[in-house]
């Protein structure tokens, strides 16, 4: 621990420019980012202020919907990071991230309580044999490559929604679609604050692998210098 400190250190001193204040924008989302005054916390955020602080990292903090987060990155109009986005080969292409600030447990999937169809369902496997089941996708959203991909290679007809999880559980406890995947970090807080919660259950599924890893994720103007400070600084805790 001793040797990374000194290393790190020294990555600082030799650093001859200060890379330019990077706006930071962020959707809170607990358990993974919780606003606090005029910081952040949670799973995801925490390690990521840390950094921030340990890096000596200028920063703009500022509270956006998550659906604007990818398009101004894509615009690359300023130096701009959001917080706790996956990665994908898509955004690979126009954005550049941190290393990994928190990784997943395992996704499973929140289903209506008495829908007999699920008594057979018991791994990823048996779930996308099974193409008419119907499952309920937030519009532009990444459930990661491993499930992105199953949806695309199963061919299962999918609803796409562009709301908000609460809103896409309450579709769920009205029959409107079978299942959506669901982070499992979220799933308790997210049943105990929905008033339909009786009637829904969140189901793990066999072969589901650990879950995706959450970045920064940020524009092409933002500078090397910013993230190679900042993974600097994440790296002290590998």
């Amino acid at each position: 621990m001793r040797y990374l400190l000194f290393a790190f250190l020294w990555f600082i001193g030799a650093s001859q420019a200060e890379p330019l204040s990077v706006e930071i924008v962020y959707e809170a989302r607990p358990p993974f980012v919780i606003k606090e005054g005029d910081s952040l916390s949670g799973r995801v955020a925490t390690p990521l202020m840390v950094a921030l602080e340990r890096g000596g990292l200028a920063y703009q903090l500022t509270e956006k919907p998550s659906k604007r987060h990818l398009h101004e990155i894509k615009a690359n109009q300023a130096a701009l990071c959001a917080v706790g986005w996956f990665k994908n080969s898509e955004r690979e292409q126009y954005a550049k991230y941190s290393q990994p600030l928190y990784r997943d447990r395992p996704m499973a999937i929140l289903i209506h309580r008495s829908n007999g169809r699920f008594s057979t369902i018991h791994s990823v496997d048996d779930l996308f044999a099974d193409t008419a089941l119907l499952p309920l996708i937030k519009t532009s959203y990444s459930y990661g490559q491993f499930i992105d991909t199953r949806l695309v290679e199963s061919g299962v007809k999918v609803r796409q929604t562009g709301t908000d999880n609460i809103t896409m559980m309450s579709m769920i406890a009205k029959r409107r679609a079978d299942y959506m995947f669901i982070s499992r970090e979220k799933s308790d807080e997210l049943l105990q604050q929905h008033p339909e919660r009786e009637r829904l259950s969140v189901k793990p599924l066999e072969g589901m692998p650990e879950g995706n890893s959450r970045y920064l994720i940020c524009s092409q103007q933002v500078e090397d210098a910013f993230l190679d400070r900042l993974n600097a600084g994440l790296n002290l805790d590998d």
